[in-house]
């Protein structure tokens, strides 16, 4: 037998008769709409879909006409909206409305769209960094020629301050973050020219990204800087950090004995660090210094 609802408006049962409405209890109206019951009690708590009728006991009762409004939220939500700006939505409903709140959503997703594939070439690079560094010699100096690459960088203490020059690689992460700008590994560091000539190999003055896409209007140009096409003396380091002097002393002596000069700048790159590794010992940290 159907409840009479009386003065609530609901919509009639095609299965009824013509002076018989349709409702339904909150573990029925749960059930169709795949949901807990938690959730009806939680919308209803917050006023964005309250039961049609409440008797005098206390039980809510749903009419199939709220089908709709739950749909609007399931798929609001989806989109990524909030329960308190769908909320909002419901209360004064209008063509435009929706509209800007579908065009704001599709703007984010797009962006996350963007993130997903920044996401996605980050790990395809990586990945394809460290297979390749499980067949590289080290400590082998030659000579190549390398293409040009755009990094973006952040400038290091001169001091060599490790916990300052931590604290502006984290602001340069949140920079690439809220500007969009795409990176991949290797990530590395720069030692200027006049450095290297001076013999100082254990003072990065740069940290970088190598940048996915080349110069966009979002990345201030002072913080990209172009590596440029030509020739390098390279060596793979095996071992920490610390002591990648002994390899740049290797690649220096090299440089002399081809009869060539340092002519730009060194720049460090791991190819195998704490991402795929335990022992720093073990760490493999490409070194390439311009040539001519």
């Amino acid at each position: 037998m159907k409840v009479a609802l009386c003065e609530v408006n609901a919509v009639l049962c095609p299965k009824c008769s013509t002076n018989q409405r349709c409702i339904m209890g909150t573990s029925e109206f749960a059930k169709a709409c795949g949901v807990p019951k938690d959730t009806l009690f939680h919308y209803d708590r917050i006023g964005i879909l309250k039961p049609e009728y409440v008797n005098d006991k206390g039980y809510r009762f749903y009419s199939v006409k709220q089908f709709v409004t739950y749909d609007i939220i399931t798929t609001l939500q989806k989109a990524g909206s909030p329960l308190s700006e769908i909320k909002a939505y419901l209360e004064n409903k209008n063509p435009s409305q929706f509209l800007s709140i579908v065009k704001q959503k599709k703007e984010q997703l797009i962006l996350e769209q963007q993130k997903i594939k920044r996401m996605e070439r980050l790990l395809q690079t990586t990945y394809d960094m460290v297979e390749n560094a499980l067949n590289v010699e080290c400590y082998i100096p030659s000579i190549e020629e390398l293409d040009e690459e755009y990094l973006i960088t952040v400038a290091l203490t001169s001091e060599g301050i490790e916990k300052q020059d931590v604290q502006r690689m984290g602001e340069h992460y949140i920079y690439c973050t809220v500007h969009q700008i795409a990176y991949e590994y290797p990530v590395g560091t720069i030692i200027t020219k006049s450095h290297i000539e001076q013999g100082i190999y254990n003072k990065p003055d740069y940290y970088f990204n190598k940048l996915t896409d080349r110069l966009t209007d979002s990345i201030n140009n002072e913080r990209v800087h172009i590596r440029p096409k030509g020739k390098y003396a390279v060596i793979n380091h095996k071992g920490s950090y610390g002591s990648l002097p002994e390899s740049y002393e290797i690649l220096c002596n090299y440089i002399k004995e081809q009869h060539m000069t340092v002519v730009g700048n060194s720049y460090e790159q791991e190819i195998l660090t704490y991402l795929a590794i335990k022992n720093s010992d073990e760490y493999i940290i490409r070194i390439a210094i311009q040539i001519g």
